[in-house]
């Protein structure tokens, strides 16, 4: 069985800059993006082929939405977590219930957080249950086509159950506060899933 799991950290701040310095790494705080703000990763966001993602509303009904295309996905306005992903007909491409816990603000060494949550692809059709655990464990400097930066270094492990089977998922994202993003993303068991951030800006 082919699986499509991911950990999608800091999705709603990948959408803003910051000013931090970034040799301090003071504490992150989440950001307060602003419509029309974009990012582009490569090779694909999440397991979609669309890879600019673009700011439309930064709160209706409790989430801030991004598109790509006739694509939207929905992410929590109180923390920044990915809840589900539609198609411009409707169809739920992906979804998180409540969401999918992979950021918890303000970030700095040491944070931890964990949280359950049920999760839905429809290319697969695969349903799944989470329990994601996540920590900030170090400080480091990544180089990724959208630049070279100071980033927190967020490791998860997700113990994911499929039927009666529990699979292991171990993930790490790079958060560089200075542009207020995961600028890199590495899924130890599911490669095609790996991302960097290729660029960003605002219209």
């Amino acid at each position: 069985m082919r699986r499509a799991l991911f950990c999608l950290p800091g999705l709603l701040a990948a959408m803003v800059t910051f000013s931090a310095a970034a040799d301090t790494l003071p504490p992150a705080q989440m950001p307060k993006p602003k419509v029309g703000d974009y990012i582009e990763y490569s090779p694909r966001f999440v397991n979609l082929d669309c890879k600019r993602w673009e700011v439309t509303n930064t709160n209706k009904n409790g989430f801030l939405t991004i598109q790509c295309g006739d694509k939207t996905a929905f992410l929590s306005a109180e923390n920044g977590n990915l809840s589900k992903i539609v198609s411009g007909d409707g169809e739920t491409l992906v979804q998180f219930k409540p969401y999918l816990p992979s950021v918890s603000f303000p970030l700095q060494v040491g944070k931890k957080w964990e949280g359950k949550y049920s999760g839905y692809t429809a290319d697969n059709g695969l349903r799944w249950s989470g329990d994601q655990s996540c920590e900030v464990k170090d400080v480091e400097p990544v180089k990724v086509p959208a630049g070279e930066f100071e980033t927190y270094r967020i490791d998860c492990l997700d113990n994911v159950q499929v039927v009666n089977k529990i699979y292991p998922i171990h993930t790490t994202a790079w958060y560089a506060p200075k542009l207020g993003a995961s600028v890199k993303f590495v899924n130890k068991e599911n490669p095609p899933y790996d991302y960097v951030v290729t660029g960003f800006g605002t219209k």
